[in-house]
């Protein structure tokens, strides 16, 4: 027999459906309506997107360059708002704050805990970049001021621009929702799950509901189609490497043109790889975080520090570190630049400047766009799974942890990798090297007659830009020695990526099963195998019938969702910053606040005791959605009445809201007449809702609500002023809002409920 309860003992009372809880591999215990809507979401849009291919792979790569078109300055600014957040979080005294109880101990030891959060965190775009990025920007004339820089400086500007887009900025999204996702839940309780982090906005009874329902099924979605698609094309480059290895490719040269195997680079082969990492996928989550997931991650973790010391020193070491260093301190250097940096210019002109020079109007929403739209809608899945791994250690360890060392990880791989590659590069170039001859001929790696250097550092040279995308890293690694050689470093990397690959897959399988279980640490055994499965299930659709397209259609989807993450995570940062002064006691973390929550209209339209009756309440809302200017001045009448204040101010807000909401529609009405008159309504739109946002924040000062501010009154009046307007006038209706005080009786310290307006009129 199966139960169904709300949840305990989380501050959340979320809705349960257990089943088999004496049956091990049959015991299932969710949250049904996010668990069935998050599936419904899903395959919903992969059926539509494998039905109609072409139709949705135009409409949403549409959206993706949309975003970069209108958007830019969003993604740009905010990145650089929650680096200084956190890096002032990082050297301040809160630091020293634990995410946990204060005596707490770690989970997991620092190593085991950074390999798990990296593996995480990177997947095979550690691979699939680490030369082709490098490569891309110093050789495409498209590239950034490719035509303004001499090869020198290309080279160093093309390192620097990588460090960019894997350095700080990539990690932020991950720190920001992480850190305040455990303060949330291991030091007040709150579930493991996206909508714990809202509760500091939108309180515990929104949450418990619709709203924070639909916060989990976005976050499902968000991380499902984020492994999904990295499933799906990252199985191109593991593809690629099982045709070298079987083919006995060598410098441009196949030893066997059908193979042992007779491996092909097809659909077929991606889906039998795609499979085959689910099952390993599927096996690590059901092991559990600490069995499988632990293990693999630092396997994994190992393995990639092996190959990349590896090529550091088998190739020119001191071309590398030369090279590291200088890109590195180039990266600080110019680092307040480009990351405020918009191509503003290049994207207003569409084309090249008057002038002819400039960079392309494409190229930033071809990268750093599509890199923080990417990096942000993984946020949920990383973000709430290095918070599950974190618990017991400090605020300022959690962020050095993900944001400093992760940095100093990614551009140790990038700057040896691309050093690398650029230099490859560079020799094939001096050779006389072109796309029409790629390979120069093979020669002697072996000792020299010394006994102590090589009769050549690379077996051969090559033009690494003339190179297929999946190609480059794998010819790179096979350049150091024979053919013996190459088989050797080919499979070393192709078992590296097929870790990476599951190492994302069972760290989102994992998240994703907790989050549709109300943040359950230990979801059951079915759940988890019908996530993983789930994750290969659409991609193998994916792939099948839509090919690359429809992958690449899903991909869109998924930076597209990066735009919504982004005012989430504008909010989550100035929640993180109040969260962490409640935990110290800089704020009281029970100071006063509205009885009722703005997004909760149900409780305010419908009090019969402040509207006579629910037709009352609901006459009322009616009339502040076409006639707002009727609210405002209620609302300016009951703040007067409870300041004392002279009435003969009182018909100014009201006069100015209605002058701005009439003269809005009018400009409106007109626009077909003028287009532009849309813009200026907008204004007029905008001039209404600081009105009814003012209306707000006085009304909070008049009932003693020390919750909230005037940004926040602002911004949701500007989204909903019908629901503003009378949750205001409701909240104003029931008078100042009693606060527990403690005070002396006697010998004895008691609490007691005191109205601070009327106590504070007294003193005065």
């Amino acid at each position: 027999m199966g139960r169904w309860f709300d949840s305990e003992p989380s501050p959340l009372k979320l809705p349960v459906l257990e089943l088999n809880k004496d049956n091990k591999w049959l015991h299932i215990r969710l949250n049904p309506y996010v668990t069935v809507l998050a599936a419904g979401v899903i395959w919903g849009f992969v059926a539509f997107t494998v039905a109609h291919e072409d139709s949705a792979y135009n409409e949403f790569t549409d959206w993706a360059a949309w975003i970069g078109d209108e958007w830019t300055w969003l993604y740009i600014g905010s990145q650089d708002i929650w680096i200084l957040v956190l890096l002032y979080l990082a050297f301040s005294k809160y630091a020293k704050l634990k995410l946990g109880a204060d005596d707490e101990e770690p989970e997991f030891s620092r190593l085991s805990w950074f390999a798990m959060l990296f593996a995480a965190g990177v997947g095979v775009g550690l691979f699939y970049y680490g030369v082709t990025e490098p490569i891309w920007h110093y050789t495409s004339p498209a590239g950034r001021w490719y035509d303004s820089l001499n090869d020198n400086d290309r080279a160093q500007h093309a390192l620097m621009v990588t460090f960019f887009h894997w350095g700080f900025h990539g990690w932020i999204p991950y720190t920001t929702i992480g850190s305040l996702l455990a303060i949330m839940s291991y030091r007040r309780g709150y579930p493991m799950t996206i909508r714990s982090t809202f509760v500091p906005l939108l309180g515990d009874k929104v949450l418990s509901g619709v709203v924070g329902d639909s916060i989990d099924v976005m976050s499902i979605c968000a991380t499902l189609f984020g492994v999904c698609t990295s499933l799906g094309l990252g199985v191109q480059q593991l593809n690629t490497a099982l045709v070298r290895i079987d083919r006995g490719t060598y410098a441009g040269i196949d030893k066997r043109e059908e193979g042992r195997l007779d491996i092909q680079y097809s659909t077929r082969a991606q889906i039998i790889i795609i499979w085959f990492v689910t099952c390993m996928a599927t096996l690590s989550v059901v092991s559990g975080l600490k069995a499988g997931i632990q293990l693999l991650s630092n396997i994994t973790f190992g393995l990639g520090c092996f190959l990349i010391l590896c090529v550091l020193f088998m190739g020119d070491t001191v071309v590398i570190l030369n090279s590291i260093t200088s890109a590195f301190g180039y990266y600080l250097w110019y680092l307040p630049k480009i990351s405020w940096h918009t191509d503003a210019w290049e994207q207003a002109d569409d084309s090249l400047a008057p002038d002819g020079e400039g960079g392309s109007s494409t190229w930033m929403g071809g990268w750093t766009i599509f890199y923080w739209g990417w990096w942000i809608s993984w946020a949920p899945f990383v973000g709430t799974f290095i918070a599950k791994i974190s618990r017991g250690r400090t605020l300022g360890e959690f962020i050095a942890g993900t944001l400093i060392i992760p940095t100093a990880y990614c551009i140790l791989w990038f700057g040896v990798l691309g050093s690398e590659g650029i230099y490859r590069e560079r020799q094939a170039e001096k050779l006389g090297l072109d796309c029409s001859n790629s390979f120069s001929e093979v020669r002697s790696t072996r000792l020299g007659e010394d006994g102590w250097q090589a009769e050549h550092n690379s077996a051969y040279d090559f033009r690494v830009s003339c190179l297929g995308l999946n190609d480059q890293l794998f010819d790179l690694l096979s350049a150091y020695g024979s053919r013996t050689m190459a088989y050797f470093s080919s499979t070393i990397t192709a078992i590296i990526l097929v870790l990476y690959f599951v190492t994302s897959s069972d760290s989102g399988s994992l998240v994703i099963d907790s989050i549709a279980a109300n943040g359950d640490e230990e979801p059951p055994i079915l759940q988890r195998i019908f996530w993983a499965c789930t994750e290969g299930a659409a991609a193998h659709a994916l792939l099948k019938t839509g090919k690359v397209r429809a992958l690449r259609a899903l991909q869109s989807v998924s930076i597209v969702t990066g735009l919504p993450y982004t005012f989430i995570l504008c909010y989550q940062c100035v929640a993180l910053l109040n969260v962490v002064q409640e935990e110290i006691g800089e704020l009281d973390i029970h100071r006063a606040k509205f009885r009722n929550e703005l997004l909760a209209p149900y409780d305010y339209v419908l009090d019969t005791e402040q509207h006579g009756s629910a037709a009352g309440g609901i006459c009322s809302f009616v009339t502040y959605c076409f006639m707002p200017f009727v609210g405002v001045y209620k609302i300016a009448n009951k703040i007067s009445d409870l300041k004392n204040e002279p009435k003969s101010m009182l018909p100014g807000p009201a006069v100015g809201a209605f002058f701005f909401w009439v003269f809005a529609w009018v400009m409106l009405c007109m626009s077909p007449v003028a287009a532009n008159l849309r813009m200026v309504a907008g204004v007029l739109y905008i001039f209404f809702a600081g009105i009814v946002g003012l209306m707000r924040y006085f009304a909070r000062d008049a009932i003693n609500c020390k919750r909230g501010s005037l940004f926040s009154d602002l911004l949701s009046a500007v989204l909903c002023y019908p629901f503003v307007l009378m949750h205001t006038d409701t909240e104003l209706a029931y008078g100042p809002i009693l606060t527990t005080v403690k005070a002396e009786e006697g010998e004895k310290m008691i609490e007691k409920e005191v109205d601070v307006v009327e106590e504070g009129k007294e003193e005065a």
